[in-house]
């Protein structure tokens, strides 16, 4: 219940800027003024406040979504993905958490014949039927200049720390690349939420092939990632096994293993 009225919420100006947008999001970045996140407080309290009378039930749809989750192999051809579920997609996508709110991601939205064929050529052989098969899919662009994405008006910190922050990394791609992502990550929750079924894909010929058919350029621009999008074709007979808890969680440090009542293997 509280998924839909937070979609509603946002759709309500996301319908408008995708009209506008047609094929890359982040739909108000360049626009993005520092001061702004400031104006959302009021409905980011009454949000909050909805969530925690809600209670179990928003955990429960949380956790019924992240369950739901698989990577879809082949899409339903005759079933388009409507304008306004993508721009309610895109809407809560954008509410992804980065690195001072640089937000320095860019999405490539194909769904044109003559996009989707390029793209397809520019992957390896196995991910091209889905390329093809899926009604749209995404091209997550990591933007290796942040401090071009930065508002005139960002605070003088933030203009000093995000080079800082950056050069912790070993590359400015590995810092673009974990900042996008995170917002991969939300998007493929975001089209669970909607009934839509998504594919992440790294295998490319070249991140220079991918670059060069959807345009990106090589000096402002990695891809981390391919996430293709649809209504399944058929459902899954299987789900993917994942290692246990305490395999990957630990307490305190890295050599001990989080203790937990009872260690179930998620399947």
């Amino acid at each position: 219940i509280m998924l839909r009225v937070v979609v509603a919420v946002r759709c309500a100006y996301a319908a408008v800027a995708f009209a506008g947008a047609r094929v890359v999001v982040p739909l108000r970045r360049q626009s993005l003024r520092w001061s702004t996140g400031l104006l959302d407080s009021s409905r980011t309290r009454a949000m909050s406040s909805a969530l925690a009378v809600s209670g179990g039930e928003a955990s429960a749809s949380f956790e019924a979504i992240v369950e739901a989750r698989y990577s879809c192999k082949a899409f339903a051809e005759d079933r388009e993905v409507p304008d306004a579920t993508l721009a309610a997609i895109f809407a809560l996508t954008q509410r992804c958490p980065t690195s001072f709110n640089t937000q320095p991601w860019k999405a490539v939205v194909v769904r044109s014949p003559d996009a989707k064929a390029k793209l397809a050529e520019a992957l390896f052989e196995g991910n091209r039927p889905k390329i093809r098969s899926a009604p749209v899919s995404v091209v997550f662009a990591a933007d290796l200049r942040p401090e071009l994405g930065l508002s005139p008006d960002a605070p003088d910190f933030v203009k000093e720390a995000v080079p800082k922050f950056v050069a912790q990394c070993t590359t400015p791609e590995a810092w673009a690349f974990k900042q996008t992502g995170i917002a991969a990550g939300f998007f493929v929750l975001a089209c669970q939420a909607h009934g839509v079924a998504t594919c992440a894909m790294e295998g490319f010929l070249s991140i220079d092939a991918v670059r060069d058919a959807v345009g990106l350029d090589a000096d402002r621009y990695s891809v981390p990632m391919v996430v293709s999008l649809g209504y399944e074709a058929a459902p899954p007979t299987e789900r993917s096994v994942r290692m246990p808890v305490a395999a990957q969680f630990c307490l305190d440090d890295a050599s001990t293993p989080y203790p937990l009542p009872h260690e179930e293997n998620s399947l």
